[in-house]
């Protein structure tokens, strides 16, 4: 290996996962996704390499975890926790709650959603015009106000979110 390589290492790796956790947290939160997800996906490939590389570099220090099976339940909670999420996935054909719960709230009628965010629907109304969405009426959900205003869905949602703040 590299001096240089050795040498900075662990100080790309560290940056790499701030990058990487930083962007997939604003996904989980549908935060910019559609500004970070590619950077995400290609960093978190670049990440991967580079934890690969400090691991080679680290061996001795790894041995001494399987040694001492340090690394026993770490891995043993990560894997349950992997299969936790992929399983019900497999089962129910879909990605977890947090799309359905977006989906859920974009079909929602204003004045379900103003009592469910605990906002007057007038508000609502208001807060997307002043977007440049077109409300009709208070009677209408959010992906019905996007489609006439030839937006996303999910852009009108997060605009009523953000305005919740």
């Amino acid at each position: 290996m590299s001096d240089a390589l050795i040498k900075y290492i662990t100080a790309v790796s560290a940056a790499l996962f701030v990058v990487v956790a930083g962007s997939g947290i604003a996904m989980f939160f549908g935060v910019g996704e559609h500004l970070v997800k590619e950077m995400h996906e290609w960093l978190a490939v670049v990440f991967a390499i580079a934890v690969g590389l400090h691991l080679v570099r680290n061996w001795k220090g790894m041995v001494t975890y399987f040694r001492k099976r340090t690394i026993a339940v770490p891995a043993a909670l990560v894997a349950v926790a992997a299969v936790a999420f992929i399983v019900p996935a497999a089962l129910n054909g879909h990605e977890g709650p947090m799309p359905g719960l977006f989906q859920s709230l974009e079909q929602a009628k204003l004045d379900d959603l103003a009592r469910v965010l605990k906002l007057p629907s007038d508000g609502i109304a208001n807060v997307l015009e002043q977007s440049g969405f077109v409300v009709g009426s208070t009677d209408l959900s959010l992906s019905e106000i996007a489609e006439d205003s030839g937006r996303a869905p999910k852009e009108a949602l997060m605009t009523v979110l953000n305005a919740r703040r």
